[in-house]
């Protein structure tokens, strides 16, 4: 992860990310059993309507939405709702970042609540989806850019 990458060379990278995920993603039926090493885990910190949103797509492809996270008590029965009332529940993203089995998070929090989760995410292993904008202050961005290399997690913004 500390190697300089330019802007041609991800677009190419993310691009055969994207074929290789849709080319296997498409021959994954329904009847499919994953292996407990092949499902991918997701937490979801804030569940409004952006985090409910992004939860649903990536169910989609098939994660399985392990932990729903907000402070909100009404935000957070709509997301166990979203999520089929199976999901664990957590009004602490802490506890939802203790989880060890969850692979990756969601951060749909305000934007002035972005980059702390993520770095904390960072720091438990987890890889990150955060909403934009990535942060509030370009020093919030820095740090976040810098958990995402010390942990080799993949922090994507969107």
């Amino acid at each position: 992860m500390n190697e300089e990458i330019n802007r041609r060379d991800f677009i190419k990278r993310a691009a055969a990310v994207t074929a290789a995920t849709s080319i296997s993603m498409a021959g994954i039926s329904t009847d499919t059993v994953l292996g407990s090493n092949d499902r991918i885990r997701l937490g979801v910190i804030g569940m409004g309507r952006q985090g409910i949103d992004n939860m649903q797509n990536f169910m989609k492809h098939g994660v399985e939405v392990a932990g729903v996270c907000d402070v909100f008590e009404p935000s957070l029965q709509k997301g166990l709702q979203a999520a089929g009332g199976k999901a664990q529940t957590y009004k602490d993203f802490r506890q939802l970042l203790d989880d060890k089995t969850i692979d990756v998070v969601i951060n749909a929090t305000p934007d002035h609540w972005h980059a702390l989760p993520t770095v904390m995410a960072c720091q438990a292993g987890k890889d990150v989806y955060i909403e934009k904008p990535i942060c509030v202050a370009v020093e919030e961005g820095k740090k976040v850019v810098e958990a995402a290399r010390k942990y080799k997690r993949v922090v994507q913004v969107g």
